[in-house]
């Protein structure tokens, strides 16, 4: 009976110290650096006024964005702009709901945030969107890591895969010296960044890059928990 017991609490060891380690959460900087393709991804839109713009210029020079939109700024007076999103082949993130730091909030917290943005989301878009990607507000919440609680939270509300970055900058000199590929460009929905965005649009054609979603970039899939391109660059 004392052995039985000895093995029975080894095995629950185990399975415990397993859970502790399971990695529950993919994080990107940046995806393969062996092909010429890039993404340039666009936070917040504060300004929502601009979308047009930056999606105008997007076009000319066959740019596919991944927008990155807090859940509060969206709103169906705005519809037809979030529905050319789509229609011009762009994609949507989660960026939270109020631009919440998630690495600070609670585990009911994080799912309201997060599940209200996807609420939102489909009320503005007149239409149900399944989201792929997760951008922490501030790129907090790196640091907590890829499993425990923190990581638990956001893989109960239904994300997996988080993008990160790893240029940000409004300067175009800086952004064009610091692209590769690969890269991972951060911007944000207003007027200083739509100037650089429109700089660098040429720049970076005239350098041979595909300009691809973060989703096509690092071959991700809603219903895997792993990346399909076994090229990516996840965080460790």
């Amino acid at each position: 009976m004392k052995r039985f017991f000895v093995i029975l609490m080894a095995l629950l060891c185990l399975t415990f110290s397993g859970q502790a380690r399971e990695k529950l959460l993919t994080l990107y900087l940046h995806g393969d650096e062996n092909e010429n393709r890039i993404a340039v991804t666009i936070d917040d839109w504060y300004e929502p006024e601009r979308l047009a713009e930056f999606l105008d210029a997007a076009k000319e020079y066959n740019c596919k964005l991944t927008l990155y939109p807090v859940g509060e700024i969206l709103k169906e007076k705005d519809r037809d702009l979030w529905l050319r999103v789509l229609a011009e082949g762009h994609e949507i993130g989660n960026h939270s709901n109020t631009h919440k730091n998630l690495s600070k909030a609670s585990r009911d917290s994080i799912i309201r945030q997060l599940t209200n943005f996807e609420k939102n989301l489909n009320k503005a878009l007149g239409q149900e969107y399944v989201v792929n990607t997760l951008r922490y507000p501030y790129g907090a919440g790196r640091k907590s890591g890829t499993r425990g609680a923190f990581a638990r939270a956001i893989r109960d509300a239904g994300y997996m895969h988080v993008v990160l970055w790893n240029i940000d900058s409004t300067d175009p000199d800086t952004i064009m010296r610091q692209v590769g590929n690969g890269s991972i460009i951060l911007l944000h929905g207003n007027k200083k960044d739509l100037r650089a965005f429109r700089e660098i649009l040429p720049r970076l054609q005239e350098k041979g890059y595909e300009m691809v979603t973060v989703s096509e970039l690092l071959g991700l899939t809603k219903t895997s928990p792993d990346p399909a391109a076994p090229t990516a660059s996840p965080v460790p």
